[in-house]
């Protein structure tokens, strides 16, 4: 009899419990989170973000899109989507041509772009590179406004050396000797050459000028009208930012589930590339003052190779009152 009693109890309180577990997954608001590029083993503060339940402790279900960076900003700005991840320099451009997106949260302290040589090029420092031909994907983005702010800082004029758009071939094009030098990503090609044995040099732009690497972006529709959304994005993903550069190790199989090609034979160079990364990271807010002139730097090179033509209010272009 009693067997009877307990089974009935069950029976009643099973139904209870997957309908409240149906109501509160249903209770999570749905949010669009645009990353550039493909999914990549650098977005491992989102992925922890999303696993470890940060979100989700916020009330929010988060949906990963990826894709070019220009139309992303574009769906943020116009407030048909509300936040992203993008470069500083995109930030800029894009209030300039009137999309109100606004940083808030930076992600990066040091700017991630560098130009790397082959150590067996002589080449050591940023005036040897008169001459020579300089690889990178394009007259565009981060790799071509890091080398020119780099070239400005140095003293390297327009015509000291040659730009060679070369796609996202860097790493083969340098050991080819198609190009004396490549701009890369510090936390990527690096880790790459240095894995398949080659010495190298390396010159980033962060020791010769600070600017705006990435950050969380919103618009100003959302900050007006929704503000507890936006702080809770940014708590969320703060605490991933936190925990990704405290659990490496975690992170990284946490990061496995949301990157395909993330196996044992590449896991060597991709945990170092995770590692390079989180040095790059601004795990702890940075003071207003260091902000404004990193953004202050980021315009004025944008407007010194042409990009942008007028000043912007700093004020407007970021914020930190959704920081911790």
């Amino acid at each position: 009899m009693k067997k009877t009693i307990l089974v009935l109890v069950v029976l009643i309180f099973l139904p209870v419990l997957s309908s409240c577990k149906t109501e509160n997954k249903a209770e999570l608001e749905e949010i669009t989170f645009n990353l550039t590029y493909i999914p990549n083993i650098q977005f491992a503060p989102i992925y922890v973000a999303i696993d470890k339940g940060f979100f989700a402790d916020e009330g929010l279900e988060v949906k990963l899109a990826y894709g070019n960076e220009a139309d992303m900003v574009a769906l943020v700005g116009s407030n048909h989507q509300q936040f992203m991840i993008a470069s500083g320099e995109q930030v800029l451009l894009s209030r300039e041509q009137g999309l109100p997106v606004v940083s808030v949260a930076n992600w990066y302290k040091d700017y991630p772009v560098g130009v790397v040589v082959l150590k067996q090029s002589g080449i050591s420092q940023p005036s040897d590179l008169v001459g020579k031909d300089i690889g990178l994907p394009g007259l565009y983005g981060a790799n071509y406004i890091g080398m020119e702010a780099l070239a400005a800082q140095t003293g390297l004029g327009a015509d000291d050396y040659k730009l060679v758009s070369i796609g996202f071939t860097q790493v083969e094009s340098l050991v080819s000797g198609t190009v004396d030098a490549v701009v890369v990503y510090l936390a990527n090609e690096p880790v790459q050459l240095r894995a398949r044995g080659y010495e190298i040099n390396v010159m980033a732009v962060q020791d010769s000028i600070e600017l705006v690497g990435n950050c969380l972006v919103t618009n100003e529709t959302s900050i007006k009208n929704d503000p507890q959304l936006v702080e809770k994005m940014v708590r969320a993903f703060r605490k991933g930012l936190e925990y990704t550069a405290a659990n490496p190790g975690e992170a990284w199989t946490i990061s496995q589930k949301y990157v395909d090609n993330l196996t044992e034979e590449v896991a060597p160079i991709q945990k170092n590339v995770l590692q390079e990364s989180i040095n790059l990271w601004q795990v702890i807010p940075e003071t207003k003052e260091d902000q404004d002139l990193r953004w202050s730097n980021m315009m004025n090179v944008l407007i010194e190779i042409g990009l942008m033509k007028s000043q912007l209010d700093i004020q407007d272009v970021y914020t930190n009152e959704f920081l911790p």
